[in-house]
């Protein structure tokens, strides 16, 4: 792994603003590298508001979107909100279904079952909401590239709002009003919010519109919080907000569905955080859109009865449980499938099979990221068309890859890093020489090598609880604000290092004061050498607060060791 230095700003800005606000200068260097440059811009993040989240009608269409809103409010037509299978869309759906019924609206809402339609708006769910007098649709983390799907609404009298956060195409759908923040300029603070914090934001602008008090849309931030973090977006501008005061209300819930949810993972009455959203709550909300129906999740999210909430957080539980085992056996199956036909010198993976499920190949595909660090493509022919799933590294701008290729696709969309398809299984082969060919231009070797960004370097004597007061203020973390890496030179080992746990290496380091504990989950391999002190031990760590044996003191877990001569890389 390739240890690279965070570009330095000018240290002179950082140790000013260091100095006016009183903050440790390696935190002041950090977040003036990450592109705060004020004192202003600091405290923002440090102490952030909602009141900072920008107008929701800056966001294009967002007027047009407001007003045929309240045409159907007046009118009381029957609203369908159609929306996604995954924890952002069925957050979404569940936001407006709570918002437009607080004000009186005739609403039904959609969400489409992945194996038998996909993603995306269809005709299926089109009709459904048409069969049940549904005049006006609204769209939630979809739509943007829905231009046949519109088109069909329009040709049967229905009227279309579309609300979707993904890149647009080369057209756009004819719909009443399209709120895509993607639309906006590029430097705008919500261009890259979640499908939920689009819904979010056409609330909020429903709520101004009415001159409503939002005290009632606040309490549904624990639904912003949920989908925002779960969809992997940056959090950074109005996703941080969004998150941070998504996951205090989640903590204090009056859902008795959320509730159900935190008792069945052993998280009520915890402090969460963005880990326990991405690895614990959002699992189990994704797994019956992955292997089964995304209404138990929609049901969950919006019951009113602690009993029934807990009865459906059980089915949930053992849905994932499920999902769990698809997917070692399919990762398992992938594996030896990309043994047997990866070569070394191939710069991504494009592997197939009939007998996948299209439900997990996605995340997969991430874990076959990390195993190789490469481009992976999945691709599933379980009912005779071909459906993938892709994930990329850093540096590889999937989207465009598979736009390139867009000629042997029948459907596509999705990110930089993260994307979806549809192909006929004859293309496939053509589909993998294609990909293969984009990549290997578009990556070279050293793309190839893992890298592990250091934000800082730190003396142990800097190493303080007073420090770990202002890192906790960069919750919550995800991408583009993630927990700083520090890097610690020549650290001195006191005692014999011991192995503990699976293979997980514990030991302490002096600072001039005393000893901090350290720990290296999975490293177990480097105890015989950091035991012979022959070297200089170099650590790159996440400090931490430790509360295990009662009061909270200074831990440091390692994310990787150097020993011996290396080289530093600035980014």
């Amino acid at each position: 792994m390739k240890w690279v230095l965070a570009e330095r700003e000018e240290s002179s800005l950082s140790i000013d603003i260091a100095r006016e606000l009183g903050i440790p200068p390696v935190i002041s260097q950090i977040l003036v590298n990450r592109g705060l440059k004020t004192p202003e811009e600091l405290k923002s993040f440090f102490y952030p508001s909602l009141s900072d989240l920008a107008d929701p009608f800056l966001i294009p269409d967002m007027d047009k979107a407001v007003e045929r809103l309240l045409k159907a409010l007046r009118n009381r037509e029957r609203i369908v909100i159609f929306g996604d299978y995954d924890v952002d869309g069925i957050t979404s759906t569940a936001l407006l279904y709570y918002v437009l019924n607080r004000f009186g609206a005739d609403v039904i809402w959609y969400l489409p079952d992945r194996l038998l339609e996909g993603y995306g708006l269809s005709e299926k769910g089109i009709d459904e909401a048409l069969s049940k007098g549904a005049t006006l649709l609204v769209s939630v983390d979809c739509g943007i590239t829905g231009i046949d799907s519109v088109e069909y609404a329009r040709s049967k009298g229905m009227d279309c709002i579309i609300t979707d956060h993904h890149e647009p195409g080369d057209r756009i759908p004819d719909a009443v009003a399209i709120v895509d923040p993607k639309l906006s300029k590029e430097d705008t603070p919500f261009r890259e919010l979640a499908g939920v914090g689009v819904a979010y934001k056409l609330a909020d602008a429903l709520y101004e519109a009415l001159g409503e008090d939002k005290t009632f849309l606040h309490k549904h931030l624990d639904l912003v919080g949920l989908g925002t973090i779960a969809d992997i977006v940056p959090l950074t501008k109005e996703n941080r907000i969004l998150a941070r005061f998504g996951l205090r209300t989640l903590e204090s819930t009056s859902k008795p569905g959320i509730k159900a949810l935190l008792q069945i993972a052993g998280l009520l009455g915890n402090e969460l955080s963005s880990w326990h959203v991405v690895f614990v709550l959002a699992p189990r909300l994704n797994a019956v859109g992955r292997i089964g129906n995304p209404s138990l999740a929609f049901n969950l999210l919006t019951s009113n009865s602690h009993g029934e909430a807990l009865e459906m957080a059980k089915k949930l539980e053992e849905e994932n449980k499920l999902r769990k085992k698809l997917d070692e056996r399919i990762f398992a199956e992938a594996l030896e499938l990309a043994e047997q036909t990866v070569k070394p010198t191939d710069r991504a993976i494009v592997l197939s099979s009939d007998s996948w499920h299209l439900g997990v190949i996605g995340i997969v595909a991430s874990r076959l990221v990390e195993r190789y660090y490469r481009p992976v493509v999945m691709i599933s022919t379980i009912d005779g068309i071909g459906k993938g799933s892709a994930r990329s590294i850093p540096g590889f701008h999937l989207l465009d890859a598979i736009r390139h290729t867009s000629h042997l696709l029948s459907k596509f969309g999705g990110h930089k890093y993260a994307a979806g398809l549809c192909i006929e299984p004859d293309n496939i082969e053509e589909f993998k020489e294609e990909f293969q060919k984009y990549a290997s231009g578009h990556i070279e070797d050293d793309d190839l090598i893992p890298r592990l960004t250091i934000n800082a370097k730190i003396l142990p004597e800097e190493i303080d609880l007073n420090l770990i007061k202002w890192l906790e203020l960069f919750n919550p973390f995800g991408p583009e604000n993630m927990r700083p890496i520090f890097l610690i030179e020549n650290a001195e080992i006191i005692g014999q290092p011991r192995i503990v746990g699976a293979n997980h290496l514990r030991f302490k380091i002096r600072n001039s004061a005393r000893a901090i504990d350290t720990i290296g989950f999975g490293f177990g391999e480097y105890k015989n050498s950091i035991t012979m002190h022959t070297r200089p031990v170099n650590l790159a760590v996440v400090i931490e607060k430790n509360t295990y044996f009662g009061d909270p003191d200074v831990q440091l877990r390692v994310k990787d060791i150097k020993l011996g001569n290396w080289q530093l890389m600035m980014e």
